[in-house]
């Protein structure tokens, strides 16, 4: 890990982004980094934070971010909605947030303090985002019984990763016969879908007799050929009287 980091700096642009004051030559900095490692899943939201010191007010300081992985260093940049980089001068402390973490995104990041002239590196952070192999799909709710003429919903969560596209969700009916039926939207069902924000609801308006079976909610990545149901909701449908 000393050898890595070593490397790192050496890496480094001599000019970065500008802190505060303004000399010629640099102190010795003690730069702080936590947490050492970070472990999970991908479509979660992890923050690197890092802290300074110095003897000296007066510098002209610089703030810098590097990710390795798979043996190739890069700069780490604002300008995307995952990637959150902030400065407090004061604290002089900077941090690294990143949302909605791809697998793409484990590697050590290191952040750097210093001048124009050297960088000083963080004792570095190991992230590991693993993959998703569990959609952990939960549907509620178990049952419901209610009269003709009603409207009835269910809903289905679950984990999402940061590629939307793989993913879908999809409605079954099983109905009395135990027939396996696709749903799709029409003028008396409705299907939403929160990718997002992992969750999906199926409504019935206007029930009848023929709404009655067992309703399951599927999620899938088409990427992996992975798919998850949930346990299913179990629809009775009662005649007026």
């Amino acid at each position: 890990m000393r050898a890595q980091l070593e490397r790192l700096s050496l890496l480094w642009p001599l000019l970065l982004s500008p802190w505060m004051g303004a000399a010629e030559n640099t102190a010795a900095v003690m730069v702080h980094q936590t947490p050492p490692s970070i472990r999970t899943v991908e479509g979660s939201e992890f923050t690197i934070d890092c802290t300074f010191n110095t003897n000296n007010n007066s510098f002209r300081w610089y703030a810098t971010w590097n990710k390795t992985r798979n043996n190739v260093t890069a700069k780490v940049r604002n300008g995307t909605d995952r990637i959150i980089l902030s400065t407090d001068k004061e604290k002089r402390s900077l941090s690294l947030t990143v949302k909605k973490a791809d697998v793409t995104d484990s590697g050590t990041y290191v952040c750097g303090v210093g001048s124009k002239d050297v960088i000083y590196p963080g004792t570095g952070t190991q992230v590991t985002i693993e993959e998703i192999t569990d959609l952990m799909v939960n549907q509620t709710p178990t049952s419901i019984s209610d009269l003709e003429g009603s409207e009835l919903t269910m809903n289905c969560t679950f984990k999402t990763v940061n590629n939307h596209h793989t993913m879908y969700v999809r409605w079954y009916n099983y109905g009395t016969k135990g027939l396996k039926q696709e749903l799709v939207n029409e003028s008396d069902v409705i299907t939403t879908v929160h990718l997002d924000n992992g969750f999906a609801s199926l409504t019935l308006k206007n029930v009848n007799s023929s709404n009655a079976g067992t309703y399951v909610c599927e999620v899938g990545i088409t990427a992996r050929n992975l798919s998850v149901s949930g346990a299913g909701t179990q629809v009775t449908i009662n005649v007026k009287k």
